[in-house]
């Protein structure tokens, strides 16, 4: 769009239609994470284990809280 010279309005719009469907991709796949493989890993796994991804979806929701 940007080669094409298109409105910038236009180009923003798009951007922001692209970013929403990232963000939604994203909380698919958070949620996939959390249902089967952190859920899975927490059950079957060591106290160590759990601890390092109860971490790790700590890390992922902060990051995603920005």
């Amino acid at each position: 769009m940007v080669e094409d010279e298109r409105y910038c309005a236009d180009i923003i719009t798009q951007i922001a239609s692209v970013q929403e469907a990232l963000r939604g991709v994203s909380r698919s796949l958070m949620q996939n994470h959390l249902r089967h493989c952190a859920t899975e890993s927490i059950r079957k796994g060591t106290a160590e284990k759990a601890a390092a991804q109860y971490d790790e979806l700590l890390e992922l929701i902060y990051r995603h809280l920005r």
